[in-house]
């Protein structure tokens, strides 16, 4: 699997990021593009948290994904990453 660029003019840009006052000119994707403009939900925090603040996320990630949400994030180390990460030690 490859990471593909989308540029803003495309047809797979998701259509909600489009609205903000400021958006992304491209976005880097590795996985599936579809799941771009179905409902989702961002989940940031500190790259430096405890290993609660980690569980948590994972947690929490879980449970959005599990109903049928996108989790969002730009993968910086922390909470961004762990809410990456499935259960099983797996990455979503």
């Amino acid at each position: 699997m490859e990471i593909q660029e989308i540029g803003i003019e495309s047809l797979e840009y998701p259509i909600n990021l489009r609205k903000i006052d400021d958006p992304p000119s491209k976005l880097y994707v590795l996985g599936n593009k579809e799941i771009l403009n179905k409902r989702g939900i961002a989940i940031v925090g500190s790259r430096d948290c405890t290993k609660e603040g980690k569980e948590n996320a994972r947690m929490f990630a879980s449970n959005i994904a599990g109903n049928d949400f996108t989790v969002i994030s730009g993968l910086a180390k922390g909470i961004d990453a762990s809410a990456h990460i499935r259960s099983n030690g797996s990455k979503r």
